[in-house]
C-alpha cells in the first residue's frame, strides 16, 4: 500500500487554488484526504470570503501556494 507524503498545509493557512479556470484564495479548515484515479492525495476545505462559502475535496495539486 502506497503511503502518503506529509500534507504541505495546516488548518489556517491561506492558500491560492485553482478551481476549474478560476484562481481563488481562501483559509483552510479542514485536513483529508481523497482518491483520485487510483492516486491518493490528500485534500482540503477551504473557505473563500468573496464568496462566502467552502470548496470542499480540493486535492494538494490543485493548491498553488501558501500565501504569508
Amino acid at each position: 500500500m502506497e503511503h502518503l507524503a506529509p500534507a504541505k498545509f495546516r488548518i489556517k493557512d491561506h492558500v491560492q487554488f485553482k478551481i476549474a479556470d478560476d484562481l481563488l484564495t481562501g483559509v483552510i479548515e479542514l485536513t483529508d484526504f481523497a482518491h483520485f484515479s487510483s492516486k491518493r492525495c490528500h485534500s482540503y476545505s477551504i473557505f473563500v470570503e468573496e464568496r462566502g462559502c467552502s470548496f470542499l475535496h480540493v486535492p494538494e495539486f490543485d493548491i498553488l501556494k501558501k500565501i504569508e
